[in-house]
């Protein structure tokens, strides 16, 4: 990929939206998503720039004095979150769809990292493909967009079973899934298993609209699929494109039920301009629902 995955505008927002879930959360803190109760900073783990409210006694009067600029320390809390996100990476989501769910991964994966989260992130090989360990602090960003930036659009697609193979979460968790759900065994037992693992899950569903529109289709055509390569010849004629157009609205309002009858959160990115928004609006409100005292699944967010 060319372009950078996440710019320093996007950045500056995600930052922005991690201090604001950290301070609903817990007050004026200096862990991530640490019990209500004081005193459970340990260790060091961060720096951020002093914005006004911030805790005057977490100031770091040494770089005060070298870079002439207000900063607070932020420490790890005993308890924490961790942060896993699996990005689909089967052969389906070639194209403006792989790079729409690597964005939406680093995203996440940054957002976290800024509330001082744990955060893995995971490729769908044959299995869950780890980028390494869990990584805290803002620092680890660059390791982790290098691992999103360079994986191949290759393969099937068994989401149950990466899912699965995925390791256990640890303490506090959020299990974030990022995909077409284009899935020959369907999507039911991925749903099942995310929601097996405990914490909060979500599925970040991410659509083509060119993929669901058969408009442009007429004729007679070979469809290939991507990731078998099986061959099926078919002539498009209104019928066909209308009969089309109907699975495909039934597809997507399975997909919905299918979150909300499992507890899933659930949101649809479509691909275009306005994914940085979409993803905004998403975190904001999944932390909403988190602050607000219950993980309630968060169906879809528009702005």
């Amino acid at each position: 990929m060319s372009e950078p995955l996440l710019d320093s505008a996007f950045l500056a927002r995600l930052e922005r939206v991690a201090l604001r879930s950290r301070r609903r959360a817990d007050g004026l803190r200096s862990g991530g998503h640490a019990s209500r109760r004081r005193g459970q900073s340990l260790e060091f783990v961060d720096h951020r720039e002093y914005v006004p409210g911030d805790d005057l006694r977490h100031l770091d009067w040494q770089l005060l004095a070298r870079l002439d600029r207000l900063f607070v320390k932020l420490f790890e809390a005993r308890q924490d979150r961790t942060v896993d996100v699996l990005v689909d990476a089967s052969a389906s989501m070639a194209g403006a769809k792989a790079i729409a769910a690597r964005k939406s991964a680093a995203a996440l994966a940054f957002a976290s990292l800024c509330g001082l989260d744990r955060v893995r992130v995971f490729a769908t090989t044959d299995a869950a493909r780890p980028e390494g360990q869990a990584h805290r602090g803002r620092r680890a960003v660059h390791r982790l967009l290098s691992f999103l930036g360079g994986l191949p659009d290759a393969g099937p697609t068994d989401l149950a079973s990466v899912v699965r193979s995925l390791p256990a979460p640890r303490g506090g968790s959020m299990t974030v899934l990022v995909t077409d759900l284009w899935n020959p065994a369907g999507f039911e037992e991925a749903f099942a298993r995310l929601a097996h693992r405990g914490g909060e899950a979500h599925v970040l569903h991410v659509v083509d609209p060119r993929e669901l529109d058969p408009r442009h289709l007429q004729g007679d055509l070979t469809l290939v699929d991507s990731e078998t390569g099986a061959e099926l010849n078919v002539t498009v004629d209104r019928p066909t494109r209308e009969a089309y157009a109907d699975a495909a609205d039934q597809w997507l309002e399975e997909a919905q039920a299918v979150a909300r009858r499992r507890g899933v959160g659930y949101v649809r990115l479509e691909v275009g301009d306005d994914l940085e928004d979409r993803l905004i609006a998403w975190l904001l409100q999944a932390e909403r629902a988190v602050g607000g005292g219950s993980a309630r699944p968060v169906r879809d967010a528009r702005p």
